[in-house]
């Protein structure tokens, strides 16, 4: 599947040296990292671009989430160079997109806390749904960010599994090979919601279950995080079509007339459907 290559209204930015080419058939997929600068002015944003270039070590994508500015350093069908290899896996080039985004911001301060997100922010989701990424994040929402000493709450298992056979959002947290702990415990219903759309699908409840006794196997994660992601993923991942098209319609009537944010995705929150309890039950069997 193609999808848009230069997204709308992106700043183009010349990179230290082209992407890399991908020949990877996993699904596609979309990574979340924070520079670890504050965000809102010209001058950090010029500072940024140094500092990844310097390190060659860019992102496609480049968004300050207070001014909504964003940039592009390379096309979104090259993988890009903000993540370390996991031995001798090319992370930055697994799936058939491997699409990343630096937010100029801090891992311990969540930038869906203090964001605006505006048209250039909905134009790189839009970029990233004509891939057909799916809305879920595999490997469950970015755990949160202690920055001293500088750890996750909790620590990421960083599935190799997960990561080289689901398609979807993920954190820098995620990665295997990595260890980063970026971009912290944002919002990922406030994403999505901000980006004009609602989380999707993922698994039926016996793949999940399936996915989670992978896991297992391998030891990387406790009983414990095991149901905490089996959890978390019905919870926010099963909608009826016609619930999310209510979502999408009272997030965009919330925002006509004059809402804040917060009180768009509240409206948004008020018509997705409550987890099943057979759901839980049989996520809970399996932890």
């Amino acid at each position: 599947m193609a999808g848009t290559i230069w997204i709308p209204g992106a700043e183009r930015i010349t990179p230290s040296a082209p992407g890399g080419n991908i020949t990877s058939n996993a699904p596609p997929r979309v990574v979340w990292h924070t520079t670890e600068a504050d965000p809102g002015t010209s001058s950090v944003w010029s500072a940024m671009i140094r500092v990844l270039k310097n390190k060659s070590a860019e992102p496609q994508v480049l968004w300050d989430p207070l001014t909504d500015r964003l940039g592009q350093f390379m096309p979104l069908n090259v993988g890009g160079r903000a993540l370390r290899n996991d031995g001798s896996t090319m992370t930055n080039r697994v799936g058939q997109v491997c699409i990343q985004i630096e937010v100029i911001g801090r891992a311990a301060k969540p930038f869906t806390g203090y964001w605006k997100p505006g048209k250039n922010f909905r134009a790189f989701m839009a970029a990233v749904r004509s891939w057909g990424i799916k809305e879920v994040w595999p490997a469950g929402p970015p755990p949160r960010f202690i920055a001293s000493p500088p750890h996750n709450v909790p620590e990421s298992p960083r599935s190799r599994t997960i990561w080289l056979n689901r398609g979807g959002h993920y954190g820098h947290s995620h990665i295997p090979g990595n260890d980063h702990g970026d971009p912290g415990g944002i919002s990922t219903s406030a994403l999505f919601a901000a980006g004009g759309t609602t989380p999707k699908e993922l698994f039926t409840v016996g793949q999940y279950e399936n996915l989670m006794q992978q896991i297992k196997n391998e030891g990387a994660a406790t009983r414990q995080e095991v149901r905490r992601q089996a959890i978390w993923s019905l919870r926010y991942g099963v909608q009826t079509e016609d619930e999310r098209a209510r979502a999408d319609k009272a997030f965009d009537d919330a925002i006509e007339a004059g809402k804040t944010l917060a009180e768009a995705i509240a409206a948004v929150a008020s018509v997705m459907r409550p987890i099943d309890a057979d759901l839980e039950r049989r996520a809970r069997k399996n932890g």
